[in-house]
């Protein structure tokens, strides 16, 4: 009996242990993860602002070209800040699918924190009971 109690506490333990292992895991996984989407994010406002910056700037030179009358720049400028808008569109519809992909990120990782304190809680509580089980060990040996 002493035995099967002692394999059925190892095993305990070890599942205790794997459990709090893999919470653990996929929490720096998630971490991980909300941190690269969060970078991308940032690099397409950038792009969006330095490209919105270029559309300025053509859009300023075309209306200086437009009082001088040079046909071929205006077009060749029209033809840029048409290419420049449907770029600055592409970039945001991107950025939404990557805040769309960080929203679930974001709900996996808080899924995964609260598994994380749930497997830490229920390590302190078996612990406790370890500790009791100890000392009726103890004060039964000493009788």
């Amino acid at each position: 009996m002493n035995k099967e109690l002692n394999r059925r506490l190892k095993s305990l333990q070890d599942s205790k242990r794997d459990f709090v292992k893999a919470a653990k895991q996929a929490t720096a996984k998630l971490t991980r993860e909300r941190d690269r989407l969060t970078m991308q994010i940032k690099r397409a406002n950038a792009r969006i602002k330095r490209t919105s910056g270029r559309l300025k700037k053509k859009a300023a030179r075309l209306r200086a070209t437009s009082k001088t009358g040079a046909q071929k720049t205006r077009q060749e400028l029209e033809l840029q800040i048409d290419k420049l808008r449907e770029s600055i569109k592409s970039m945001r519809v991107a950025k939404e699918g990557i805040r769309s992909e960080l929203a679930i990120v974001r709900r996996d990782l808080a899924d995964a924190r609260h598994h994380l304190s749930h497997a830490m809680h229920v390590d302190k509580a078996i612990g406790k009971v370890e500790k009791a089980m100890a000392k009726r060990k103890a004060r039964g040996k000493k009788s």
